[in-house]
């Protein structure tokens, strides 16, 4: 793979927890950064690692150094709501602080934007928002969540259906295979 296959696309990359997308988008951004074209932004809305769900896109400290790197305090609706009320005013502080970020990045110049785990706004926004703040991106690469690892709500089919607005959006989707359960 070379920069090309990503250089002026937007590219979505999708799968069950646990299958792979954050380690597959974080070799797409090391390839990014070989490539000749300016600062490189980081939006990580990963929630950090609870119930074996999640995680910060895992960048050395010299990665960090070399991108501009956003990552606005997330917590995971489904993990830490206790009720469908308090999952939904979850999803909506999410939401507030991602398009916060979102705004400050309009500030900043770059060639291209990697975001882990957009599932995160898609929860609260929709994908038709996002790409209104990210229309001037050439290059965007990002991952998020579509599955069957959480139970079937109304929460989780309005993210399905956010997720599937944002795949007609892009020139390419990458759907990962769900990583099967390890043998006792």
């Amino acid at each position: 793979m070379s920069c090309n296959e990503y250089r002026n696309r937007k590219t979505l990359i999708v799968g069950e927890v646990n299958s792979g997308k954050t380690e597959r988008t974080l070799k797409i951004l090391r390839q990014l950064m070989g490539c000749e074209g300016g600062p490189i932004a980081v939006l990580d809305l990963a929630p950090e690692r609870i119930q074996g769900v999640g995680g910060k896109m895992p960048l050395s400290l010299a990665e960090k150094e070399k991108v501009l790197y956003f990552s606005p305090l997330i917590l995971p609706p489904r993990l830490t709501g206790k009720t469908a009320g308090e999952i939904l005013a979850l999803a909506w502080e999410n939401c507030q602080r991602i398009e916060e970020t979102l705004r400050a990045l309009r500030e900043k110049t770059f060639w291209a934007l990697v975001i882990n785990d957009v599932s995160l706004y898609l929860q609260g926004g929709e994908a038709g928002a996002l790409m209104a703040f990210v229309k001037g991106v050439s290059t965007l690469v990002m991952n998020g969540y579509s599955g069957r690892y959480f139970a079937e709500s109304a929460f989780s089919r309005r993210e399905r259906e956010q997720m599937e607005a944002l795949m007609l959006r892009c020139d390419q989707v990458f759907h990962l295979p769900p990583v099967p359960p390890p043998f006792p």
